[in-house]
């Protein structure tokens, strides 16, 4: 993060008490962290962002590691180098380890991963893929056997959140891509992987 980020945090004391309340979630959740919610919260819309997200990654019918991945998944697609080091507190919680989380960068093969698991991580890798992406009856097919209705449309709408926030928070220069391989360097293995495929 050479320059900073390209929208200056709001500082402690400028805070109003909503706002105080809603980086302080950040920092118990973990996901997001508290540095982008300290920039989030200077907008009306981005509080209401902040809510919403909490509902859509802690809430909800999918556990949430599953969708922990997922995000992570997607944040290393895009090469965000805050979104893939960022970590939920509730998904740890809920038994999600740093080494399964890691397995996302091989998924078909990780046998740490359920069937289920992997399901979800096609479909998030898909919907990254591009517009077309998940536009197919085979993809329905292999979600179908794994989720119900319910289920899908969480799933489609964390993957949605996902990678239209991470690109935004990738462009507020947060944290690099390689300083993110210095925390987490199986993101550059994972990288050198694909890159091979």
């Amino acid at each position: 993060m050479a320059n900073g980020p390209r929208i200056a945090p709001i500082t402690p004391q400028e805070m109003s008490g909503s706002q105080k309340l809603l980086v302080d979630l950040a920092a118990h959740n973990g996901a997001p962290d508290p540095l982008v919610a300290s920039i989030f919260v200077k907008s009306e819309i981005g509080r209401l962002w902040l809510r919403t997200w909490n509902e859509i990654l802690n809430g909800g019918s999918l556990p949430v590691p599953l969708k922990e991945m997922c995000r992570v998944l997607i944040s290393t697609k895009h090469f965000c180098g805050y979104c893939s080091t960022v970590r939920s507190r509730v998904a740890r919680e809920n038994g999600l380890t740093e080494e399964k989380l890691m397995a996302i960068l091989d998924f078909e093969n990780a046998d740490v991963l359920s069937a289920r698991e992997k399901a979800a991580l096609r479909f998030a890798t898909r919907f990254k893929q591009g517009d077309d992406g998940i536009d197919s009856d085979d993809v329905y097919a292999d979600l179908k056997a794994h989720f119900s209705d319910e289920e899908i449309i969480e799933l489609a709408l964390l993957c949605g959140e996902t990678d239209g926030i991470g690109k935004f928070a990738r462009s507020l220069n947060l944290r690099s891509w390689e300083e993110a391989c210095t925390i987490q360097p199986k993101l550059q293995e994972g990288q050198v992987a694909a890159a091979a495929e």
